[in-house]
C-alpha cells in the first residue's frame, strides 16, 4: 500500500491546492484528516465522504494549539501514513509598508506551523515509515515585489525539508517539498493594492484579472497552473520510496524564464 492509499494529513485542506489534495487521496482510496480553520467547510468536506474524511479545526496562526491538533489528527482514524503541510497565508506588501504583524502571522503559519506538525507525525512514524510533503513556493528560490516576507519563510521551509529529511532518514521517514509557481486560488486572486489604495468592487476584480494575467504570462507554458496539476505532483513524491530531501518544482517553465 502506498502512502497515498493510506491515512494522510492535510492542512489548508478546504481550499485550493490542499483541496485538490484530498480529492486526489480518496481518489485513490485512501482516508484523509482535514485541517483547517474554516469550521463551515471542513465540516462541508466530512460530510461529503464521511467514511474517509475527519476533520480538525485550528488556526495555524496560533501555534500554541499546534501540537494538540496535529495529536488530536494522528489519533482521528488511530493512526496516519502521511502528512501535507499545505497550510499557507501570504501578506503582499511592498518594502516599506511590511508591518510587524504580517512578518509574525506569516513566520507562525508558513514555517512554526509545518515544523511542529511534521515534528509531531515524525514522533509517530518513527520506525513504522511513513512520508512528509512541505507545499513551498517557487519564491522561495525566484523573489518576486511585495512577497519579501512571503518568500523568506518558504526559503526557511526548504531548508527545514532539507533538515529534517536528513534528521529523519534512519526513522524511515522520508521528507520533501514540492515548489509550486502561479497557481490559480484564492491566494493568488488576492488584489495587490498600494499602501492606501481603495477600489470599488468593480476595479478590484478588474485589478485582479490583470493581476492573473500578468502572472500567467511569466509562465513560458502562458498559463496559471491548476490546483489539481500540483496535487498530482504531491502525491508522487507522498508515494515515492527513494525521495528524500528532495525539493521538487512544479511551475509551468517559471524558473528557467
Amino acid at each position: 500500500m502506498t502512502v497515498s492509499e493510506g491515512t494522510v494529513i492535510v492542512t489548508g485542506a478546504t481550499r485550493g491546492i490542499g483541496r485538490a489534495t484530498v480529492e486526489a487521496i480518496l481518489s485513490r482510496g485512501g482516508k484523509v484528516v482535514a485541517i483547517a480553520r474554516n469550521q463551515e467547510a471542513l465540516g462541508a468536506l466530512e460530510a461529503s465522504a464521511a467514511d474517509r474524511v475527519r476533520t480538525v479545526s485550528v488556526d495555524f496562526e496560533d501555534v500554541a494549539r499546534v501540537p494538540e491538533a496535529a495529536k488530536r489528527a494522528i489519533d482521528a482514524f488511530g493512526s496516519v501514513d502521511g502528512l501535507v503541510n499545505c497550510a499557507g497565508i501570504a501578506s503582499y506588501e511592498p518594502v516599506g509598508a511590511i508591518t510587524l504583524e504580517s512578518i509574525e502571522a506569516q513566520v507562525r503559519v508558513n514555517l512554526v506551523a509545518p515544523l511542529l506538525m511534521s515534528q509531531a507525525v515524525a514522533e509517530h512514524l518513527r520506525g513504522r515509515g511513513g512520508s512528509i510533503v512541505n507545499v513551498s513556493s517557487t519564491l522561495s528560490e525566484r523573489v518576486a515585489r511585495t512577497t519579501v516576507v512571503y518568500a523568506a519563510t518558504k526559503a526557511a521551509l526548504n531548508t527545514l525539508t532539507k533538515g529534517l529529511a536528513l534528521e529523519l532518514a534512519s526513522a524511515g521517514v522520508r521528507v520533501n517539498a514540492v515548489l509550486p509557481g502561479g497557481v490559480d486560488t484564492d491566494m493568488l486572486r488576492t488584489p495587490r493594492l498600494r499602501p492606501g489604495e481603495s477600489l470599488t468592487a468593480a476595479q478590484l476584480d478588474e485589478r485582479v484579472e490583470t493581476q492573473l494575467a500578468a502572472l500567467a504570462a511569466l509562465h513560458p507554458l502562458g498559463r496559471l497552473g491548476k490546483p489539481e496539476e500540483i496535487a498530482a505532483v504531491i502525491i508522487n513524491v507522498l508515494d515515492q520510496t527513494w525521495q528524500t530531501g528532495s525539493l521538487v518544482t512544479i511551475d509551468g517553465g517559471l524558473s528557467v524564464a
